[in-house]
């Protein structure tokens, strides 16, 4: 049989023309290293198998394919690269159109015909991508082979997933030069190897023949295109030497590997490892995962025991200075470990227990709320579990709770809060900007409070939002978003009242409001806070003295007037004065 190469389906009259919404093809993105890593990783925890670790290896090749070697991955692609690198070609004022598409085709050439860099994802620990290679109905329950290779925006993953939208994979052809990716697959349900590939590019036109945004390095097939399914290559010659061309670790342990072909330059492994850091701390400390990223300078372990040193040997994130922020420094990024360690060895005599409330404060015991306050101002970090109540629409409320645990941070510049749901960061949040504290706000995944705020993130599950017609399908309308706003304000309601200072009576706060002839039962009452009797023995205060200025200003709503100071007992002379008015 001949080797795999690359098909797309051709496109009937019929079917709509449609380019992928997920991100924009042929350019880079500033968060392409983030992303990468948090939806590489976050397939292999949600494949996890047992309670050992998932390992997961991100390793850039040491020397690239030759190019007669990387060819057999390659057939069948070039006619269609091209199309879609011509198609993307802007209009330039100063040369003709046809001689920027010559040189968009001839850098698709280049790419294809030289050596080939590779970058490798490997999960181990995991089941590999398990269900029916040939099974392509609406929706393939638990079928992960489906998910990953045949469905985009629908996602055959359960509730207790940390993935839900089915377009998460798609940061792998995200991440080629040429949008292509390639993965082998040994599985825990049949011990079979398999390997296919997909390409995410543009609906586009090869001599006539209009073909889709989406094509599958698959087995060869003859079938024609109304019948033709993708189907992978099984375990034999091609796959083994696949393993060997990439050097990959797989062997006999069930896991998925993925391999991009020609990764963009913002990936390195100084960048992967430092998202792997500040994305997944909780579960390396857990003990759920180890990491392992490498290139030819290096390789840096990440697990429970070394996550110290490499957090050491991280330089500060962001693409520049600007706009690095305080938790991204290896310094901060170190204590919020340290916070997360803590934080996992407490027990429930440790935690505080409270009810979660959608009002302003936290209702506490003020006695209990004096012992926090001190030993919060001690430094000391404070643990504690909230309780609160989830419906879903036609089913039973049921009792959940959720996990706050802050310190204080003098050094920050502001204050960072970081929410983790099950193993995910949820990153784009900060809710305690204006306290110098930092908070560890934990949701269990797998509980009915986690299931809601799943479907409260969008697809890149950067954030919890109030609205969201998920959250609105699945989950009763009362306290739906008021759910979601316990989570998110828990750590700033609760910082508000460990540094909120007690309330005081200033009597003069508003003297030069208040004059000083009120009714005897209005006078303001002593509590001790000041000397009293200093305007008075009868508690009341002397207003401050009226303005002595011959002229007054006063505004109103379509403007202002200038007058003479009636409060005045007599008016000294204006003769020979000068005034200024500003005004806009």
């Amino acid at each position: 049989m001949p080797d795999p190469r690359w098909r797309f389906a051709r496109m009937t009259p019929a079917t709509i023309n449609e380019n992928p919404v997920q991100g924009e093809f042929f350019t880079s993105a500033s968060d392409l290293p983030e992303r990468f890593v948090r939806e590489a990783i976050q397939n292999s925890l949600d494949a996890q198998v047992g309670d050992a670790p998932a390992r997961v290896r991100f390793a850039f090749s040491t020397a690239p394919l030759p190019a007669a070697a990387a060819t057999r991955y390659l057939t069948g692609i070039q006619p269609h690269l091209t199309k879609v690198a011509e198609m993307s070609v802007s209009v330039a004022e100063d040369r003709p159109m046809a001689t920027d598409k010559q040189a968009a085709a001839r850098t698709v050439g280049e790419l294809l015909n030289d050596d080939m860099p590779y970058l490798t994802v490997e999960d181990f620990g995991t089941t590999g991508l398990i269900g029916d290679v040939g099974a392509n109905e609406a929706l393939e329950e638990r079928n992960d082979f489906w998910g990953f290779f045949r469905s985009v925006g629908i996602s055959p993953k359960g509730d207790d997933k940390g993935g839900s939208w089915g377009l998460g994979k798609w940061v792998f052809p995200d991440a080629s030069k040429l949008n292509i990716f390639i993965g082998l697959t040994r599985r825990t349900s049949d011990d079979d190897t398999l390997l296919m590939g997909q390409a995410v590019l543009k609906t586009h036109s090869v001599d006539g023949v209009k073909y889709p945004s989406y094509g599958s390095y698959a087995a060869y097939d003859d079938a024609e295109d109304h019948e033709w399914l993708p189907l992978p290559e099984r375990d034999g010659d091609f796959v083994a030497r696949a393993r060997r061309d990439f050097d990959l670790e797989r062997g006999d342990q069930p896991g998925l590997s993925v391999i991009i072909p020609h990764p963009k330059p913002e990936l390195s492994a100084d960048a992967l490892a430092r998202a792997v850091l500040t994305q997944y701390f909780l579960p390396i400390v857990r003990g759920d995962l180890i990491v392992e990223v490498s290139d030819p300078d290096g390789t840096h372990l990440i697990d429970s025991n070394t996550i110290d040193e490499a957090l050491a040997k991280v330089a500060p994130g962001g693409v520049d200075e600007d706009e690095r922020r305080d938790d991204e420094t290896a310094e901060s990024l170190r204590k919020a470990v340290d916070l997360a360690r803590w934080a996992l060895g407490q027990g429930p005599d440790s935690w505080v227990s409270l009810q979660a409330s959608v009002r302003r404060k936290t209702e506490m015991n003020p006695e209990l709320l004096d012992q926090l306050r001190e030993r919060y101002a001690l430094g000391e970090r404070l643990a504690f579990e909230f309780t609160n109540r989830v419906t879903r629409i036609g089913g039973q409320s049921e009792d959940c709770t959720f996990r706050v645990f802050v310190e204080r941070a003098d050094e920050l510049t502001k204050g960072h809060d970081y929410f983790i749901r099950g193993h995910l960061r949820i990153p784009k949040m900060d809710y305690i900007t204006r306290f110098k504290a930092r908070a560890l706000v934990l949701v269990d995944g797998t509980s009915e409070l986690g299931h809601l705020l799943r479907d409260a993130e969008g697809p890149a599950h950067g954030e919890w939002k109030l609205g969201g017609e998920r959250l609105v399908q699945r989950w009763s309308g009362v306290g739906r978003g008021g759910r979601v706003d316990e989570v998110r304000q828990a750590a700033p309601r609760l910082l508000q009242q460990l540094i909120e200072v007690p309330k005081e009576q200033l009597k003069t706060l508003l003297a030069d409001i208040f004059p000083k002839d009120l009714p005897a039962e209005a006078a303001p009452v002593s509590t001790g806070n000041d000397t009293g009797g200093e305007n008075g023995t009868d508690g009341t205060i002397d207003p401050p003295l009226r303005s002595r200025d011959p002229i007054v200003i006063n505004n109103f709503e379509d403007g202002f007037s200038v007058h003479t100071n009636s409060a005045l007992d007599s008016l000294p002379a204006l003769a020979g004065s000068t005034y200024r008015l500003e005004f806009a």
